[in-house]
């Protein structure tokens, strides 16, 4: 015997303010769910660049960040005492001329830790003609260089959890779900997701 099963399923646009707001709560969640941790990658790639040589380029891949500007990135955003963003390769006032250097410092090779974070290798100072000089053994120096490391992974962990928060807030979620989602009627009355095997585009036939 055959049986056919029907479901009343609404846009955001039919539902109540109450029902509104849920819904959105539903698609917020999928958003972080489904979060394209390579976009967000590319985005702080990119945000590096211009932080270091003010390359405005925009987003950029891990491999040109890494054959570019020596280092790689990497990033944990989960709202825990984990997260953090790491560095890893070699920073220099000669692929980086803009970032906040110490005085003093022109090189400083960086690691990242297994538990948070990025620790500081050698630290190499400046030569009279402004090139890497010796490697620095000043107590004073090192901190300076701690601190600018610190500082930088800092600014790029706020650069990363701001392009996730941008990517799963409610202008965001929907935007995609009015240009990019299809199947636009997928909710219930009291906004929760129907069954998927029930959503359908806006427009149904009678």
């Amino acid at each position: 015997m055959k049986v056919t099963a029907t479901r009343d399923v609404y846009t955001l646009a039919e539902l109540s303010p109450d029902a509104y707001d849920k819904a959105v709560e539903h698609l917020c969640a999928e958003a972080w769910e489904c979060l394209d941790s390579d976009m967000v990658s590319e985005y702080l790639a990119g945000h590096f660049a211009y932080l270091a040589d003010e390359n405005d380029g925009g987003v950029m891949s891990v491999r040109q960040l890494r054959d570019d500007y020596l280092v790689r990135i990497y990033w944990s955003v989960s709202y825990t005492q984990s997260d953090n963003a790491q560095l890893d390769g070699v920073l220099s006032r000669d692929y980086h001329p803009k970032l906040a250097w110490p005085d003093g410092i022109h090189t400083i090779r960086v690691t990242p830790r297994n538990f948070g974070w990025t620790t500081v290798g050698d630290v190499y100072g400046i030569d009279d003609d402004g090139s890497e000089g010796s490697a620095v053994y000043d107590q004073k120096l090192i901190e300076a260089a701690h601190d600018f490391v610190m500082n930088l992974c800092q600014q790029l962990y706020r650069a990363a959890r701001a392009e996730c928060e941008a990517l799963t807030g409610k202008e965001y979620v929907i935007d995609a779900y009015a240009n990019y989602y299809g199947l636009t009627r997928r909710f219930e009355a009291d906004g929760s997701i129907a069954p998927a095997e029930f959503w359908t585009d806006d427009e149904v036939s009678a």
